[in-house]
């Protein structure tokens, strides 16, 4: 079994407006969990390290094996609610002053996103202005340059990541093999996923009221960054300006139908059921940006439609997603911010349904975005949604 799966599915956003050497015998397993079968995992690190999973009845155990000369590095291993981290020493102060992102050590959640060594590359957000020096001789592959945000989108092949992290960081003169990063690059983050899920109402937010007082959405663009869109829907004629693709996905048709309801809750004319589903904001523009496959959502592609919705103009940008917040920033909370001061838009983000207090999800969590929980029918907050504070805020 999988380390249990911590990444909440969200509500919709709607808004009008030290081990053995390399080789040898790996260091004594350590017991650090409990569990129901008997499953492996290998986890390649960024730093080329590899941690051995081995879940056995009820116990969990790991084994490290450090990369090629690396024999000296200690490693920590400790737990974090229901997570293992694994991390070396040479990546202490790094991650102390949140220049590499925390997720790049979190062993259980590494193999719950699939990014064990069953896949063979470790995707990457490295932010710099020119981070491209220091990824050369490491055999990494850039796949996407997002200029507003200074991230490039790199797939790092497993067998290569120690050559990358020496690559990217230099040692630290008198300190006890603490590396900083290298001239050019600011962070590197995982490329991680997230999740998408909606319910809302239409009257029930009060916008048959101001469709009354004249606000129908005239003149807006309303960007959704979601799981794209049935382009054929009648409720949607007249209504798309651009529709881009920044998934994985072939095209940009929506296969799950998710990013469709979004869309549809916040522009669609109802014109399939004589105006019985007509949408928050009627004659609003809708911007299309696919970032999903299905219900996951790689931070890359979303960073990408985030991106390009500021650019294009987009007054309102839609996100019907989010994953678990830590008390570090992460890629989509930093680009929220800055796309925010660049370019005025107005990020509205699901803040979640986990149920209770300090569960606010990424990227709703970020200082800019207009976070939206969710009410029942009485309007009541929901016993689903999430509320503050935020991580870190008590």
């Amino acid at each position: 079994m999988r380390p249990r799966r911590s990444v909440p599915v969200l509500a919709a956003a709607v808004l009008l407006l030290g081990a053995a050497a390399p080789g040898a015998p790996a260091e004594p397993a350590a017991e650090i969990g409990a569990a129901v079968t008997t499953e492996r995992w290998t986890v390649t690190l960024l730093t080329g390290d590899r941690v051995d999973v081995h879940q056995r009845g009820d116990e969990v155990l790991t084994q490290v094996r450090p990369g090629v000369g690396r024999e000296h590095i200690r490693f920590q291993r400790r737990r974090v609610g229901d997570r293992i981290h694994v991390v070396p020493s040479d990546a202490l102060t790094l991650l102390g002053t949140g220049r590499l992102d925390p997720r790049l050590f979190d062993v259980s959640g590494l193999i719950d996103l699939g990014y064990d060594d069953a896949r063979a590359d470790l995707p990457l957000l490295v932010q710099g202005p020119e981070p491209r020096t220091a990824l050369a001789g490491a055999d990494s592959r850039v796949t996407r340059r997002l200029t507003s945000l200074d991230t490039t989108v790199v797939r790092q092949p497993k067998a290569s990541t120690g050559e990358l992290w020496r690559s990217l960081t230099q040692s630290q003169p008198s300190t006890d093999g603490a590396r900083t990063l290298r001239a050019g690059v600011q962070r590197v983050w995982l490329d991680g996923r997230r999740q998408a899920l909606l319910d809302q109402s239409v009257p029930q937010i009060g916008a048959p009221e101001a469709w009354a007082a004249g606000y129908t959405g005239q003149g807006t663009k309303v960007a959704v960054l979601d799981t794209g869109i049935d382009a054929t829907h009648p409720d949607f004629a007249g209504q798309l300006g651009e529709v881009r693709n920044f998934s994985a996905a072939p095209d940009a048709n929506d296969t799950v139908g998710h990013g469709t309801h979004v869309a549809s809750t916040i522009a669609g004319t109802g014109a399939a059921s004589t105006g019985q589903y007509t949408g928050v904001a009627p004659d609003a523009t809708l911007l299309i940006g696919k970032v999903c496959e299905s219900e996951s959502c790689a931070d890359s592609a979303i960073l990408a439609g985030m991106d390009w919705a500021a650019r294009a103009g987009a007054d309102v940008v839609n996100l019907s997603l989010g994953g678990t917040d830590g008390p570090e920033i992460d890629p989509l909370e930093q680009a929220v911010n800055d796309l925010t001061a660049a370019y005025g838009t107005l990020f509205v983000i699901a803040a979640g349904n986990d149920g209770a207090d300090e569960t606010i999800g990424s990227p709703g969590s970020a200082d800019a975005a207009l976070t939206v929980g969710a009410v029942d029918k009485s309007d009541q907050l929901a016993d689903f949604s999430s509320r503050g504070p935020r991580v870190g805020d008590t």
